[in-house]
């Protein structure tokens, strides 16, 4: 990929995840040249990557579009974050060095501190804990060792921030529930205890799933 296609891949990759590109709005080539000052050709090397990533959807006929997550997609992906998060957890408790166990504390104390600190809005506050979370779990697929785990789940953690807001609004409540259980995990980590840990993050990510979820059947604890 030309430094003109990744210049057009990180820009508009990131305004998707932001919601500067809410779902369903149609991504035209020609203006999203102009907006990144790159050529037709990166944005339609940038577009193609997109699209294997999931992000956007290429319709002949009719255009490029941001995707539109159903309910259905949205619990399907908590599910496979439980899987593959899980298995990479295991990893991380048997592999991971005490300097990854020592950046997320720093993360989860970071949440802390948001949540004790006054915030101009509501999506204010989400919207700085999206950003410790996902580094938090990052720096969690990174402890496992595994470069294809890593490449596998990093997609599914960075959905949309739009698309998480649009079926479920977590608020402080389960924003600090959340980082409670960021805590317990780091703590069955630093114990070195691949069950346990393993447990606690497919705990953590199963009961994040959406409000809109919670009357769907979930597939038992010990498939996952």
């Amino acid at each position: 990929m030309t430094r003109a296609s990744s210049l057009a891949y990180d820009t508009i990759r990131q305004l998707v995840l932001d919601g500067g590109f809410p779902p369903g709005a149609r991504l035209l080539e020609e203006e999203l040249a102009q907006r990144v000052g790159v050529s037709r050709t990166s944005i339609r090397d940038c577009l193609r990557r997109l699209a294997g990533e999931g992000l956007i959807r290429i319709e002949a006929n009719r255009g490029t579009f941001v995707t539109e997550f159903s309910n259905t997609e949205v619990d399907e992906i908590f599910q496979l974050r439980a899987v593959l998060e899980g298995h990479a957890t295991a990893l991380a408790a048997v592999h991971g060095r005490p300097e990854h166990w020592d950046a997320m504390a720093e993360l989860a104390s970071e949440i802390d501190r948001q949540l004790a600190a006054p915030a101009e809005s509501d999506a204010q506050r989400f919207a700085q804990f999206q950003v410790s979370n996902t580094k938090f779990h990052d720096i969690l697929l990174q402890a496992s060792g595994s470069k294809r785990l890593q490449a596998l789940t990093r997609s599914l953690i960075e959905l949309p921030l739009v698309t998480i807001k649009q079926h479920a609004w977590p608020g402080e409540v389960r924003i600090r529930r959340s980082n409670e259980q960021h805590w317990e995990l780091i703590e069955a980590l630093r114990a070195g205890d691949p069950l346990l840990a393993r447990l606690c993050v497919q705990t953590h990510i199963i009961t994040a799933r959406p409000k809109a979820m919670a009357p769907r059947p979930l597939m038992p604890l010990e498939l996952l």
